[in-house]
């Protein structure tokens, strides 16, 4: 049997193949798997490769489609034991001053942190009336960092720290378990085309990482998401977990007399 046997996990920005690799591996471990995206398309083309996958599709920045998801999830498995909140927004990859104001945040705002607290508002009758259940939130590694240029990814992540935090306070007594996750860069196709658009200096960099690789989305990611989900984890709440192989402990290096 599977860590998570017959437990039924709703997974958010299907469209992601880090969020895919995360649902693959709720499944391999004996989750029913429900995989959303604004997207019905990119719902659908996530859950098939999944087994016993569903796809649904729907706008989870609206409160009420949020609540309509959950109760139909419950309605049609009965429950509901695991939710991660995966949807991301594309990074606009500016300068905080070049930004465009508030529509340069919009989608972020919408499509990440509303999303994500419409939907653990959607859940929180349905895990509490059961006793239980867990939330995991899902962030970058541009947090930790507050990389340049990723000032929307940076300002997500702190958003969702608190979100995962205050969460962990009021949920806790209810046995829902509300946690946060942030990932390192992942090996997938949109990084391996940056990486040989880049070439040697996206080679150096990652060569400098505390664990010279990128990260697995089903093994490394989906592992540590695993983890949370997991009766291992029945003590652990409101904690910001970094699967990034230490990529947030490594920074250049500009003493002349450093030596390697």
């Amino acid at each position: 049997m599977g860590l998570i046997e017959g437990q039924v996990a709703i997974v958010t920005g299907a469209a992601n193949e880090v969020t895919r690799g995360i649902a693959l591996r709720f499944a391999r471990e004996g989750a029913k798997v429900v995989l959303v995206d604004k997207d019905d398309e990119a719902a659908q083309a996530a859950a098939r490769p999944i087994p016993g996958a569903e796809a649904r599709s729907a706008d989870l920045s609206d409160p009420e489609a949020a609540r309509a998801l959950a109760d139909a999830v419950v309605g049609a498995h009965g429950r509901i034991d695991i939710m991660l909140n995966g949807a991301h927004a594309a990074l606009k990859w500016d300068r905080l001053a070049d930004r465009q104001g508030a529509p340069d945040f919009t989608a972020a705002f919408n499509d990440v942190l509303l999303s994500a607290i419409n939907m653990m508002q959607a859940v929180y009758p349905h895990m509490k009336a059961a006793g239980g259940g867990r939330i995991v939130n899902l962030g970058s590694i541009y947090g930790p960092t507050a990389n340049e240029g990723v000032t929307d990814a940076v300002t997500m992540d702190f958003a969702l720290t608190g979100l995962t935090r205050s969460a962990g306070v009021e949920w806790g007594k209810d046995g829902i378990l509300v946690n946060f996750l942030q990932p390192a860069v992942p090996d997938i196709a949109i990084f391996a085309d940056y990486r040989a658009k880049k070439g040697k200096s996206v080679d150096t960099l990652i060569a400098n990482m505390a664990m010279p690789r990128l990260a697995d989305p089903v093994e490394d990611v989906g592992g540590a998401a695993m983890f949370l989900v997991s009766d291992e984890a029945c003590f652990i709440l409101g904690h910001r977990a970094l699967a990034d192989g230490g990529q947030h402990l490594t920074a250049a290096v500009f003493e002349p007399g450093a030596q390697r």
